[in-house]
């Protein structure tokens, strides 16, 4: 099977997948050239990380390729989406990513509880000079213990999130109709096994409950989180996307954030990327990160394993 590593491939990684007959080919192909290289040089596997620009256009010309792989630390739910809708395997690296964003959206709901995304603007400017009233200001964060989480949509990393929420010592609650139960352990670094049992919701069931919310769907969903589910959201204190861009409609966010019905929202991925609008920059009582919910480097380090087992697997 010829596999194309137009980003390049580690040399472990090479050398392990031509043991098992794989042709390894590191061509740097020009975006505009993808197509027609990979159907005059047979290729079966297009193999790319972030170097790559894919389109639907593109990717409705690969149809002859067996399988498409991403093995960077960034993925786009869309793309995959539209690629298996054209008959095309694809391939990425989900377990090595699930527990860095359900630890990006943890950091989030802590900086957004704990006023921490405005104290760190502030106290920069005003530390010196205004300390006290600082403090005062930010001494009415709230705590996550005995809230409620929902989460909508259950990938990994959404049971990741749960794993951790219930750690905490929070109620966790979720929506996702592909998945009615999940049943499962997760062992953890320090040796210490965590079960969770947990069945999904409804959607408005679960908007009434939630004290906090953030996305994990399996598949790209427009404005899961819109004006109608914030009418609806009866505790909601704060927002979290780590997901995929628009996910959240961001005029309906903050409009919400403006009116002070919910105290913040945290967001990695935004409707505009790569250019956020100036009224999600600029707002205060967002956290905001630049898409690097996937982004560690422990999970750069642990693609390529997870990726190169899987493309071993396509000749089963």
């Amino acid at each position: 099977m010829r596999v194309l590593a137009n980003d390049g491939i580690p040399e472990n990684s090479k050398q392990a997948l031509e043991s098992l007959g794989f042709e390894i080919k590191e061509v740097r192909v020009a975006h505009e050239q993808l197509v027609a290289y990979t159907k005059k040089n047979d290729i079966e596997v297009l193999l790319v990380q972030q170097g790559t620009l894919l389109n639907k256009t593109m990717i409705d010309e690969l149809k002859h390729l067996k399988a498409i792989v991403f093995a960077g630390v960034v993925v786009s739910l869309e793309l995959i989406d539209h690629i298996k809708s054209n008959g095309i395997t694809v391939i990425w690296a989900e377990e090595s990513l699930a527990n860095a964003t359900a630890e990006m959206v943890l950091a989030h709901l802590f900086s957004g509880t704990r006023l921490l995304q405005e104290a760190n603007r502030n106290m920069p400017l005003e530390g010196d000079t205004m300390f006290k009233s600082l403090q005062q200001s930010y001494s009415s964060g709230i705590e996550v213990s005995g809230k409620t989480l929902g989460i909508i949509g259950m990938n990994l990393a959404g049971q990741f999130l749960a794993q951790k929420a219930l750690g905490l010592g929070m109620h966790v609650v979720y929506t996702d109709n592909s998945t009615p139960k999940i049943k499962t352990e997760f062992e953890l670094p320090n040796g210490i096994v965590f079960p969770i049992a947990m069945e999904s919701i409804a959607m408005e069931v679960l908007l009434e409950q939630a004290h906090f919310i953030s996305v994990h769907t399996k598949y790209f969903q427009r404005y899961v989180v819109n004006k109608e589910s914030f009418e609806k959201a009866e505790n909601l204190i704060g927002v979290i996307n780590c997901a995929y861009p628009e996910a959240i409609n961001e005029v309906d966010l903050v409009d919400e954030v403006n009116k002070e019905t919910i105290l913040f929202a945290g967001l990695d991925r935004f409707e505009e990327e790569p250019h956020p609008v100036i009224q999600v920059l600029m707002q205060p009582a967002f956290s905001l990160s630049p898409n690097i919910a996937t982004a560690t480097h422990e999970s750069q380090h642990a693609v390529w394993s997870e990726i190169t087992v899987k493309i071993k697997d396509l000749l089963n």
